[in-house]
């Protein structure tokens, strides 16, 4: 009982403060270990990814818990206080939130190049309520909300290299593919490749995009070597 009263006061609020903002410095830690450390290998990149997404979206979910324990503390003065901040704020919260969606897209990076509305650039910057976009008439400074009212395109990633499809035959399975995939620096893997069934079981869907300065020609010899057919316009017979 002594514990739960603690908790409901000034010091609980501090000590909540402290471990949320542990517990972030914990996560980044990890991730930038795992980047530096972990094998090119499917699990380890997607465990990756679900870091970073979980970083991504940890910020708000520590806000609304430290608001939470806030609140606990008077519930009537600070919740009429929190609520008067929201209806203030909240423009900034929409387009905060916003945000949070638009760079949790995996196709949206700095160097990316984007088309809106007025808006024909390249990422310069993503920040915490808008982002930097280099146009040919100079740095342009753009709101989340903006985006998602009026929409966008994300035309390449900051290669320049466009998504590309090649046709596969083996017996090896998907996941075995993209390890192997995976242990090639030829494809990009910030648009992580993907594979799709074709009509016969054998026959498979690359979707890809290689690093800058590589080919579709390179990729074709390196798959053949590992005993994968290939072909560039239809399902191989």
């Amino acid at each position: 009982m002594e514990a739960i009263t603690t908790f409901y006061s000034w010091r609980g609020l501090f000590y909540l403060f402290i471990g949320l903002l542990a517990l972030y410095g914990i996560i980044k830690i990890v991730i930038r270990l795992i980047e530096n450390s972990a094998k090119r290998n499917l699990a380890n990149k997607q465990f990756i990814f679900w870091l970073r997404n979980s970083l991504l979206f940890y910020t708000p979910t520590a806000v609304i818990v430290f608001v939470l324990g806030f609140i606990s503390i008077n519930y009537i003065t600070h919740s009429i206080l929190i609520l008067i901040i929201g209806v203030f704020g909240f423009p900034y919260i929409r387009n905060y939130l916003s945000g949070l969606l638009f760079k949790s897209n995996p196709i949206v990076n700095e160097g990316a190049l984007i088309k809106a509305t007025n808006l024909d650039g390249e990422i310069k910057r993503l920040m915490v309520l808008g982002m930097i976009v280099n146009t040919e008439h100079g740095e342009q400074y753009i709101n989340y909300i903006n985006l998602e009212e009026y929409g966008f395109t994300i035309n390449s990633n900051k290669s320049s290299a466009l998504r590309q499809t090649l046709y596969l035959k083996t017996s090896l399975t998907q996941d075995a593919i993209l390890d192997i995939l995976f242990d090639n620096p030829i494809l990009n893997f910030e648009e992580k490749p993907s594979l799709k069934n074709g009509v016969n079981p054998e026959d498979l869907i690359l979707k890809y995009t290689l690093e800058s300065g590589a080919t579709t020609k390179d990729l074709i010899s390196f798959l053949n070597s590992k005993g994968i057919e290939t072909n560039l316009t239809r399902k191989v017979n």
